[in-house]
């Protein structure tokens, strides 16, 4: 009867202990995953996330090679009902992390997966699609990209980002090309630098480049600031005005003409010089010297306005003895030479007893 009664009941397995199954990976994506994925950075996303995965031995659950165990039922065994729900609750754990570590835009595409290679996969055909369109598409982008206003640095990740693209769908550039992708885009600013890069026999790896090009960029930067810190300076001499005897008859001959307008203020005589002999303390019109000088050569100033209406002008008085005009309204006193000399014109033209002068003042 025991035996019988034993016989009847199904037989019952042991659940698998807790302590022997792999403990579940939780991924923490803001803080081991920093890069979001967006349309444009799938190769440097995938890097992180698949060094992520190889290091807790879970690339399997997204590349497929972990696939999902036989579906048992419970009533039949248990120990298999244990290792699908721990396959699930990893494979959950793994898909949240790449939700969590995609941009908004992009949710809405792997939205209803319901595995983690399930969106894997999703998210391979729509960034890293392998036709020939598409590899071209990204050659063209890299023969369009200037660096601009940008530093050498982000324009260096923008190159090698879509460089990364083109070997994450088999088509990757060589060392030579990645090169002149890159020097065609900097600018004018290093067109010093370019030559030699292109003469070199041995073709650079992109570190190499990288650390090149920073350097001169660092270099420019460096001579931008030298030349904006220089401070302009001006120094100013002056010299009191020294006037000969001749030199001031000469000038006296000359044509005055003033379309500012002169106000008569009595000068500081301690800072007065004659322009006549050159003297402190007093002014061409009191100086002895010139009133001495006057019986001897004769020497005049010729004074003129412009003969706009309502427009009224200042005339100096130079102190000459004798004041030429061709119009004796601006004369106050005038009387007419009747004397020798003549007045003579920078051409050599002349007129002898001609002119109108004054003794007087203007």
């Amino acid at each position: 009867m025991a035996e019988s009664s034993t016989s009847s009941h199904p037989v019952l397995h042991t659940p698998v202990p807790a302590s022997n199954m792999v403990p579940l990976v939780a991924v923490n994506a803001s803080s081991q995953l920093p890069l979001k994925l967006m349309p444009t950075n799938f190769p440097s996303w995938r890097a992180q996330f698949v060094s992520l995965l190889v290091g807790y031995d879970l690339m399997g659950y997204i590349d497929g090679t972990i696939k999902h165990p036989s579906i048992v039922s419970f009533s039949q065994d248990d120990a298999s009902a244990v290792v699908q729900s721990h396959w699930l609750r990893q494979d959950k754990l793994i898909l949240h992390a790449i939700l969590s570590s995609v941009s908004e835009s992009i949710i809405p595409l792997i939205a209803m997966c319901e595995t983690s290679h399930e969106a894997w996969m999703t998210l391979t055909r729509l960034y890293a699609n392998k036709s020939r369109s598409h590899v071209m598409q990204l050659k063209e982008s890299l023969s369009l990209a200037q660096r601009g206003s940008s530093s050498v640095t982000e324009y260096l990740q923008l190159v090698k980002g879509l460089a990364d693209e083109l070997a994450a769908i088999d088509a990757p550039l060589s060392s030579d090309d990645l090169t002149l992708y890159v020097l065609n885009g900097l600018g004018s600013d290093f067109r010093d630098i370019v030559a030699p890069i292109r003469a070199r026999e041995k073709a650079f790896s992109f570190e190499e480049l990288h650390d090149l090009l920073v350097s001169h960029e660092m270099y420019l930067r460096h001579l931008d600031s030298a030349t904006n810190s220089l401070v302009v300076t001006a120094n100013t001499a002056t010299k009191k005005p020294f006037f000969h005897k001749q030199s001031h008859r000469q000038q006296n001959r000359n044509v005055h003409t003033s379309p500012q307008r002169f106000f008569h203020s009595k000068p500081n005589r301690s800072n007065v010089v004659c322009q006549w002999c050159n003297k402190v303390g007093h002014s061409a019109r009191t100086c002895r010297q010139m009133l001495k000088a006057k019986g001897g050569d004769a020497n005049a100033n010729y004074t003129a306005t412009s003969d706009a209406p309502n427009q009224k002008k200042w005339l100096m008085d130079s102190a000459a003895s004798h004041n030429v005009t061709s119009d004796l309204a601006h004369m106050t006193i005038h009387s007419e030479y009747d004397g020798t000399d003549e007045v003579v014109i920078g051409d050599g033209s002349g007129s002898k007893n001609g002119s109108a002068a004054s003794k007087g003042s203007l």
